[in-house]
């Protein structure tokens, strides 16, 4: 779902520094196949919270969202689904892989091409995350962010605070997964704490951690050679 991969990366927005996955290469790892991030079943996190930050019939914004599976699992819950993506094979490859048709134009406006489900609510926007606004989406009454919040480089994380400020209504609620580890890795995925999450999005929302539990021998841990990581799941609600 979230922008990051294995190895050397180039930040889009020109700081190398930053580690973040540059829309060329991510495009390349798609296109490759190199998607080791990639779940092929539904987040059990998604399927343990839902109801807590889930109203009928709501919309829901997948930020950074991939092919991620739990697009198709929201919209069979009788959501209508928006996400975000950078690459147009993942994005062909969600709707492909879920036999899903889909009808693809240009916003007349900005930016970004729309790849929009003919028989089911779901529109995946190609394009540049942060650059994407209400104006644009329209406003969400839910988000669920797996691991999209800590593949931004840290500088970049009150930038992303302040989109999704801009994309949740005045009710709206938020569920939030994040990754959480002590180790000399520095990312991306970039270890996320409470007090990262109440520096940038405490701005805006206010946050209960829900969860917390320990994962060990993933592939991504193996990859980066960090031992166990924690992932904490947190509802983000409106201030």
């Amino acid at each position: 779902m979230a922008c990051y991969a294995e190895g050397e990366v180039t930040n889009i927005y020109g700081n190398q520094e930053s580690a973040v996955m540059g829309e060329e290469e991510w495009t390349s790892r798609w296109e490759k196949r190199q998607i080791g991030f990639h779940r092929p079943t539904v987040d059990m996190d998604l399927v343990e919270h839902k109801e807590k930050f889930l109203k009928p019939n709501c919309r829901v914004f997948i930020p950074l969202c991939g092919k991620a599976v739990d697009i198709d699992f929201l919209a069979d819950e009788g959501h209508d689904v928006v996400g975000t993506e950078f690459s147009e094979t993942a994005i062909k490859d969600f709707f492909h892989e879920h036999s899903i048709k889909y009808e693809r134009s240009q916003h007349p406006t900005a930016p970004y091409e729309i790849f929009k489900g003919t028989d089911k609510k779901i529109t995946i926007y190609k394009g540049d995350f942060f650059e994407i606004n209400s104006t644009i989406l329209g406003k969400f009454d839910a988000v669920w962010d797996r691991a999209s919040f800590g593949s931004v480089h840290p500088s970049l994380q009150l930038k992303y605070a302040d989109v999704m400020n801009n994309l949740v209504n005045s009710d709206g609620k938020y569920l939030l997964s994040t990754f959480q580890w002590e180790s000399s890795f520095s990312g991306p995925p970039f270890s996320i704490s409470q007090d990262d999450i109440e520096a940038a999005l405490g701005r805006y929302f206010n946050s209960v951690l829900l969860e917390t539990y320990e994962v060990r021998g993933t592939a991504l841990l193996k990859r980066t050679g960090v031992q166990s990581q924690l992932i904490n799941v947190s509802l983000l609600t409106r201030k």
